[in-house]
């Protein structure tokens, strides 16, 4: 693997991650490395599993970019119900109220 492939999959799945996460109702999240870290492994075991299946499709600087759309979409996905689920903003709100008791 070119280090080149390594930066060029980077900017994929940030863009790619921004781009979901524009388009989807989930959120932006506050950390930058969190938008293109789930995309990123998501396109790395996409591309994987595009090899082993043999799947075609075109590709562009060595990626398949079906694959690799759809693998970052699931990513937030994911990302997007896992963060819906564990409801980060109800414990915000109830260590607000709750400072504001004490």
């Amino acid at each position: 693997m070119d280090v080149g492939l390594v930066l060029y999959m980077v900017g994929l799945a940030y863009g790619l991650g921004v781009f979901w996460y524009s388009v989807l109702p989930a959120h932006l999240p506050e950390q930058a490395w969190r938008v293109a870290a789930l995309p990123f492994a998501a396109i790395a075991l996409g591309e994987a599993l595009t090899v082993l299946w043999k799947l075609g499709g075109p590709t562009f600087g060595g990626l398949h970019v079906l694959s690799a759309v759809v693998a970052a979409l699931v990513a937030v996905v994911l990302d997007w119900v896992t963060q819906e689920f564990r409801h980060p903003a109800v414990v915000a709100e109830r260590h607000a109220v709750m400072a504001g008791q004490s």
